[in-house]
């Protein structure tokens, strides 16, 4: 019997180790393996508009797929109104695109007239069901940033809202206030235009907020800073500090 129960206890093991196995092998492969892809990293809905589409696209060589949408608030809550999502779940046949509609209900003039609202639009992709006996699926999804944008603070793009941003310095951390209405994400934090801060990733700076973000090892004069525009775009931009004070100066654009 003793011998039985360590026979069992082996093949559990051994069945767990190959599931477990599995789920590394596809997780490692990251986001870029997604079937549905979307044509865009974020999406602006600007008040005069009813509705905003998304280009969806599978990839796959071999297999349709479904893809479910749906919108979420800041508190991650889903949410279907005052903006809504159709259709909520349709099949993309292989190397097909399709569209997906965001609409505004009436409700949406309840939102913030003076400032962006933020929510987040997700898509997941459901595969085929495998002939695999236990095989292990995993359901990829995807999120980006919707910005409701209303009338009063429609975009001047002559106007950079992001180079607005206000700087100051404290040691090894550095302040930034967000002076204007939209919301503004810093891809790339460092002293020099090469890779980031340690432990700096990225951060949006909500409208009228401020962050403090560290710069581990570093209290100089001179920061590299990306922020992100409306169609997705690193902008690079110099930031030189003087007795704490800073000021954004142009570089170059990527």
């Amino acid at each position: 019997m003793k011998d039985l129960n360590n026979a069992m206890l082996i093949k559990k093991s051994y069945q767990l180790n190959n599931v477990l196995m599995g789920i590394a092998l596809l997780l490692g492969t990251g986001v870029s393996q997604a079937a549905i892809n979307l044509d865009r990293t974020r999406i602006i809905f600007n008040s005069a508009d009813t509705s905003a589409s998304i280009v969806l696209q599978n990839k796959s060589e071999t297999s349709p797929y479904l893809a479910q949408a749906w919108l979420e608030n800041t508190a991650g809550q889903k949410v279907d109104s005052p903006l809504s999502v159709l259709p909520p779940i349709q099949r993309i046949d292989t190397g097909q695109k399709s569209l997906v509609r965001i609409i505004s209900l009436p409700d949406v003039e309840q939102l913030a007239t003076d400032r962006e609202t933020l929510f987040y639009f997700n898509v997941r992709e459901i595969p085929p069901k495998s002939e695999i006996t236990d095989a292990v699926q995993i359901a990829i999804q995807s999120k980006i940033k919707l910005f409701y944008r209303p009338a009063a603070i429609k975009a001047d793009y002559k106007n950079v809202w992001q180079e607005k941003l206000q700087f100051s310095q404290q040691r090894e951390m550095l302040k930034i206030h967000n002076p204007t209405p939209y919301y503004v994400t810093l891809g790339h934090l460092n002293q020099d235009n090469h890779g980031n801060f340690p432990g700096f990733d990225s951060v949006m700076i909500a409208p009228f907020n401020t962050e403090s973000i560290k710069t581990p090892g570093y209290n100089g004069d001179h920061y590299s800073i990306g922020y992100m525009d409306d169609f997705g775009q690193m902008i690079i931009r110099h930031v030189n500090c003087s007795i704490g004070h800073c000021q954004i100066q142009a570089v170059e654009k990527k």
